[in-house]
């Protein structure tokens, strides 16, 4: 018990509560259709502001685990967004705090100009005209796209559409950034340039990657996955 508890525990009084954790897993199993187990009891805490890199061989359970951050996938066991159970009720909420980055952004871009794409979530999020015009604006400049609302995602570099899918999840202004290997597939400068964004960003983050210069430069904790279980958590350092 920290000195604040104990203070309180002596006046007696309750404890004050501090904020909930930004996501909180609790016994987290999920196998496939085929019966293919792929989490195997996940328990994990990330705390409001902290980013954690999560990283581990390939098959270790590391992109499923993602999808379970904001409902696409669910297991047996809890998930909690701020307290919030992720269960169908609470999708909405959930996917507004929680944005999530795939690793391919052509996943993520599929309308003809690249404030189209920006805008979608933020239009079905019913959204004014005016509001979402200054949310497409600022998720723009967040990524250093500024000027590009009306070229076609296509025709961009594949750094680019990166930027461009990390700004169509800011949009939607969550707490929680989800990214799967950010810096895939991107030459040097490209790479170099999204990490100096992504430490930029005032919100929580949880970086899946193999890439260990993103772990270290973006994560101060990182979590090992190896066969479906956390094997080791720990400052990255």
């Amino acid at each position: 018990m920290d000195d604040s508890a104990e203070s309180a525990k002596a006046a007696g009084r309750a404890p004050t509560q501090g904020p909930p954790p930004a996501l909180e897993i609790r016994g987290l199993v999920f196998a496939y259709p085929d019966g293919t187990r792929v989490l195997e009891g996940i328990d994990l805490v990330i705390r409001q502001g902290e980013s954690v890199a999560v990283i581990g061989p390939n098959g270790a359970g590391k992109s499923t685990l993602l999808l379970h951050l904001n409902g696409i996938l669910r297991g047996s066991g809890s998930v909690t967004v701020f307290g919030l159970p992720v269960e169908p009720k609470n999708l909405r909420e959930v996917r507004r705090r929680v944005g999530v980055v795939f690793q391919d952004p052509e996943d993520q871009l599929f309308l003809t100009s690249v404030a189209q794409d920006v805008a979608f979530g933020p239009s079905n999020m019913g959204l004014d005209r005016d509001d979402i015009a200054e949310r497409v604006a600022g998720a723009l400049a967040a990524v250093g796209m500024e000027g590009s609302g009306e070229r076609s995602s296509h025709h961009l570099s594949f750094g680019q559409k990166k930027r461009i899918a990390v700004a169509t999840v800011l949009s939607m202004r969550p707490d929680v950034l989800v990214l799967d290997e950010p810096t895939s597939n991107l030459d040097p400068k490209s790479r170099r340039r999204l990490i100096d964004i992504l430490s930029g960003l005032p919100v929580t983050k949880i970086v899946v990657t193999h890439d260990m210069t993103v772990a270290y430069e973006l994560c101060e904790r990182t979590v090992i996955l190896d066969q479906g279980r956390i094997v080791a958590d720990g400052l990255t350092e």
